[in-house]
């Protein structure tokens, strides 16, 4: 930037940082990384819990836990550690959102992955909606069949809206998820954070996905640890 011209005013400094914002709006993300981490873990680990706490027999190669047989509250048990997992993982999606639109207001460059991640919101509220239709035309067809489903009780063109739901509601899931990941990358472009701007970009591969939210949270932490040094606010 050149030197104003002789006799022309200096231009005005640029406008403070409003650091209490730029706090609130990255503890907002703290929040929605921590949940994230909890709900992989919850729906990974979760489960591998309940078959060991069950003594549910599991070989797999050389791992034997277990002898005993995979019983319809056992399944439930694994099921509700499972969905407690998702919805854990869904509510951090809400708190990016909201730790998004935050940001949007301190500057640019969140607008569009706000949007993005609304759109992926949608888009697995449409997942959930089309599969529970399926449940329902399953057991309508189970209860119509007396037990034993075919062709001539069950109609497979009922499905056909339930299907679709669930592909477009697919399509526009990864929509926001690619929305959610520029979104965390730019929080570490913000504000230096080199780990948080590489668990981003772990986190596109699902091998590693435990290990992503780790990076995400523990970069944001330091980030919170930062803005909360420079404001002067209690930790």
């Amino acid at each position: 930037m050149y030197p104003p011209a002789p006799g022309m005013p200096s231009p005005p400094p640029p406008p403070p940082m409003d650091l209490p914002a730029h706090l609130r709006a990255v503890k907002m993300a703290r929040a929605a990384a921590l949940a994230s981490f909890l709900g992989l873990v919850i729906a990974w680990v979760g489960p591998f819990l309940v078959v060991v706490a069950l003594g549910i027999g599991l070989h797999v190669r050389g791992l034997h836990i277990g002898n005993g047989a995979l019983t319809t509250g056992g399944l439930t048990d694994i099921l509700t550690v499972i969905v407690l997992g998702a919805a854990l993982a869904f509510v951090s999606v809400l708190l990016y959102i909201v730790a998004f639109y935050q940001l949007r207001k301190l500057g640019p460059g969140f607008g569009g992955p706000m949007a993005l991640t609304i759109i992926g919101v949608l888009g697995l509220l449409l997942v959930v909606l089309g599969l529970a239709l399926l449940l329902v035309d399953f057991f309508n067809a189970i209860a119509a069949c007396n037990g034993t489903v075919t062709s001539n009780c069950f109609d497979i063109y009922t499905t056909v809206g339930p299907v679709y739901a669930v592909f477009f509601g697919f399509i526009l899931a990864f929509i926001g998820w690619i929305g959610l990941l520029i979104g965390i990358f730019r929080i570490g472009s913000r504000y230096g954070s080199t780990l948080t701007k590489v668990g981003a970009i772990l986190m596109i591969i699902p091998v590693i996905g435990i290990i992503a939210p780790i990076l995400v949270l523990v970069g944001i932490q330091g980030i919170v640890h930062t803005l909360r040094t420079r404001s002067g606010a209690p930790a």
